[in-house]
């Protein structure tokens, strides 16, 4: 049995045993999209494996394992991967070594150096949270995919705890997308109080202050007055500037606009991969969904459309 049938066999009996007959037609949606076959590298069995992470995250209930089920296949094609690469390197040893010099046979099999050991580097917790740091600035808003996937990569190379490294990914990016909100909304009131009030008495600033408070926004007092003057001797001088901060923010803000069911926004969020935004440990949270889309009308609050959200009918 190839490598490709045997990793396709082991996918088909781990969903068979969370999904029942159902993995069946799984399994051939996926190989619709991309089948594997001996010329398969480690990229294309990625591939393979997201496609089933997308197909089962639209499908699978609160409080599932699916997370379990992805690292165990990652581990499986990682395995399969290696023994291929061994499988290759004997054959080489049999069919090509004598010809060989040392150099050329440790380039044929891109070897770099044999005398240095292979062995996993613990790092400390401070070096984990830099990586993570690190990651979070090239992808501002990864998908539930992406971290899984770094948090694989990161916790295989130095022993780290893979659930452990995804949850704090995705306690990091939620506060860093409230806190992108929340610069977006303040940002938007600013302008709109120095509209009105181009040279704002004392009082008027302080009942913005407490007005901002009442948003329920994270910011910090004494940062929003500078910042409000700073943005009133910026106006003496200059047109109002249009600031984009978050592209990703506002793409995923344009997708819940469009709906206006919040069932229809949670499962939008589902399948562009985001729905661990709104999920607690039991899976997606109602109270979750709303409080972020809540959230995102502040954005959108004096826009001429906004977004109306609609509680689906009760089951009477």
């Amino acid at each position: 049995m190839s490598e490709a049938d045997e990793f396709i066999k082991y996918c088909s009996q781990v969903l068979e045993a969370n999904y029942g007959t159902l993995s069946s037609r799984i399994i051939k949606k996926v190989k619709s999209k991309k089948n594997l076959d001996d010329t398969s590298k480690i990229s294309d069995y990625e591939e393979f494996i997201d496609l089933l992470e997308l197909i089962l995250s639209v499908i699978s209930e609160k409080g599932g394992n699916e997370a379990d089920i992805f690292n165990d296949l990652r581990k499986k094609a990682m395995e399969l991967s290696i023994g291929k690469e061994a499988m290759d390197i004997r054959d080489i040893l049999d069919n090509e070594a004598l010809e060989l010099n040392i150099n050329e046979f440790l380039a044929k099999i891109n070897a770099t150096d044999l005398c240095t050991p292979v062995a996993k580097q613990k790092l400390p917790e401070s070096s984990i949270n830099n990586k993570i740091k690190k990651y979070l600035i090239n992808n501002t808003l990864p998908t539930e995919g992406d971290i899984t996937r770094f948090a694989t990569n990161l916790a295989m190379k130095h022993d780290g705890d893979v659930k452990k490294i995804k949850r704090e990914i995705i306690e990091k990016v939620k506060i860093h997308v409230k806190d992108a909100i929340g610069k977006k909304v303040i940002r938007r009131e600013i302008n709109n109080f120095l509209a009105r009030y181009p040279q704002p008495a004392e009082n008027d600033i302080d009942d913005f202050v407490n007005y901002i408070g009442l948003l329920k926004l994270n910011f910090q007092e004494d940062e929003f007055r500078q910042q409000i003057e700073k943005e009133r001797l910026y106006l003496r001088f200059h047109e109002p500037q249009c600031v984009v901060e978050f592209p990703e923010l506002d793409q995923l803000m344009e997708e819940v606009e469009i709906h206006c069911d919040k069932n229809d926004i949670g499962k939008a969020m589902q399948e562009r991969g985001l729905s661990y935004l709104i999920k607690d440990e039991y899976g997606v949270s109602d109270k979750l969904l709303i409080e972020f889309i809540e959230l995102l009308m502040l954005v959108e609050r004096d826009a001429s459309s906004g977004v109306m959200v609609k509680e689906p009918p009760s089951e009477q």
